[in-house]
């Protein structure tokens, strides 16, 4: 008796902030008219990452730049058995449009109805309810703050961040692996340059836009309205913060500025920005422990401002040290952009224990 063939099959899970893709069959294909998410077979000489942007280029008319893999899964169909790799993926180009399928939706992980999807899906529907559940969403304004809880949903320590939802329960999952547990309250809807700097400055980038220098507006807004809202009722023991590249600038600065926070980290922290250090050195500071990192590759950069983040990072640690703040640095491996989640993880889980 032969051995029955597997036919290799990739997917696309494209993220709108907490929401993600998918599309319906055709009605006069095997499954029609079930959801799915966007993908299709590998053919002979292509990796499955070039399978899967050929298959969004011809299903959907967009280009994608293709991340790690999610989740794969074996299933056996009456006419077929398929190995399915769903991998992470965002659209650089191209705006969506239905080439091929019946339609299209964005949907949260507790909206999707297994009974509606292909059943290799049921399994990857599973893994994205845990990933992306055991959420509460506060609005205020234009500002959106989602809660993850962790999966046990006791936690006694909550932990603000200006991450993106994907990024942050990347985390949540890389800390539960670590045995640690909080809340993360991830804030959204707001503008970086403007909102996240503590003082008016240039921009960085050609064709970029100058720094706005609100942090003070900012950080009221968290104190007056956030906070409160988010930790009424909680049993929350400790109140910390953490940031990557400009959060991480704004969380060093609100712990600095403020009583807040019991512990910052600031992981691949804009330190660099103009006056920081200097600011830091002169302010009275009460939090009880940060942790600051760079990337190794970071000061590699040709913009000769953002070139000084490792030596003004060190510099953050020595003040702090000679305040009598337990602070660490750290370098991780690469630039600026590499294994951004799991930074973010080891940055938290060193506040988390170290407080």
């Amino acid at each position: 008796m032969s051995e029955k063939t597997i036919t290799e099959v990739v997917a696309a899970l494209i993220w709108e902030d907490d929401r993600f893709l998918v599309c319906q069959r055709p009605a006069g294909k095997k499954r029609g008219l079930l959801w799915e998410f966007a993908g299709g077979k590998v053919e002979a000489g292509e990796t499955k990452e070039e399978a899967l942007a050929r298959e969004c280029r011809e299903e959907l008319a967009v280009e994608l730049d293709v991340g790690a893999a999610f989740l794969d899964v074996t299933h056996e169909y009456p006419d077929l058995t398929v190995h399915l790799t769903l991998f992470e993926a965002r659209i650089r180009s191209g705006a969506l449009t239905l080439l091929e399928h019946a339609a299209m939706k964005w949907i949260r992980a507790e909206e999707a109805d297994p009974a509606v999807f292909c059943p290799a899906d049921t399994v990857i529907l599973e893994r994205l309810r845990a990933f992306a559940g055991h959420t509460d969403v506060f609005c205020f304004g234009d500002l959106t703050v989602r809660l993850l809880h962790p999966a046990d949903g006791d936690a006694d320590t909550i932990v603000y961040t200006h991450e993106d939802f994907v990024t942050a329960c990347h985390v949540r999952a890389l800390l539960e692996a670590d045995g640690l547990s909080a809340d993360l309250a991830v804030i959204g809807g707001i503008d970086w340059d403007d909102a996240l700097s503590p003082w008016p400055a240039p921009k960085v980038f050609r064709g970029g836009r100058d720094f706005g220098g609100h942090a003070a507006a900012h950080l009221d807004l968290l104190r007056q309205t956030v906070i409160p809202a988010l930790e009424a009722g909680s049993c929350y023991r400790r109140r910390m913060i953490a940031g990557y590249s400009l959060a991480g600038l704004f969380s060093l600065w609100a712990a600095s500025a403020s009583d807040l926070f019991a512990s910052c980290a600031s992981v691949s922290g804009s330190l660099w920005y103009e006056g920081f250090t200097d600011w830091l050195e002169k302010q009275t500071v009460r939090f009880g422990g940060a942790y600051l990192s760079v990337g190794d590759r970071e000061k590699n950069t040709k913009n000769p401002r953002m070139a000084k983040v490792e030596d003004e990072t060190r510099r953050a640690c020595r003040i702090l040290g000679d305040k009598g703040i337990p602070a660490v640095f750290e370098r991780n491996p690469g630039g600026h952009f590499r294994d951004v989640p799991a930074r973010i993880a080891r940055g938290i889980a060193w506040i988390l224990k170290g407080d």
